[in-house]
């Protein structure tokens, strides 16, 4: 009888640990979202790419820079838009992260060898 009882308070025991590890999990997830979402400054700039490899890279090269939280680049525009914390980036800084990726802004011209390394659909420049 005593090892039914404790049977049962084991495992007992083992599903709610599992709740509250579960719990926890969302918790961070939640506060996750809010530091996304909460008080980001937003800026857009033009980046030179055509398809949705070139998205995906430039994206990626954004958020790469610590403190930006959000990157998300048009096709059709060339326009990326950019949640960040003005007290962690320098904007200047994600200029020069994309364009060492061989893409063009506003400020930072990627260079002959970071260019040619792009796939050929993701030629822009008219040489």
């Amino acid at each position: 009888m005593k090892t039914v009882i404790l049977s049962i308070v084991l495992m007992f025991g083992i599903t709610m640990a599992g709740s509250f590890q579960a719990q926890a999990q969302d918790a961070q997830k939640d506060k996750a979202a809010c530091e996304v979402q909460g008080n980001l400054a937003e800026t857009s700039f033009e980046v030179d790419g055509l398809c949705s490899m070139c998205k995906d890279r430039i994206e990626k090269a954004a958020k790469e820079v610590d403190g930006v939280k959000k990157a998300t680049w048009d096709t059709e525009s060339k326009t990326l838009t950019m949640g960040f914390h003005e007290d962690q980036v320098k904007v200047k800084k994600v200029h020069k992260a994309i364009a060492k990726a061989g893409h063009d802004t506003e400020k930072a011209k990627a260079s002959d060898e970071a260019y040619a390394s792009l796939p050929m659909c993701c030629k822009y420049r008219d040489e």
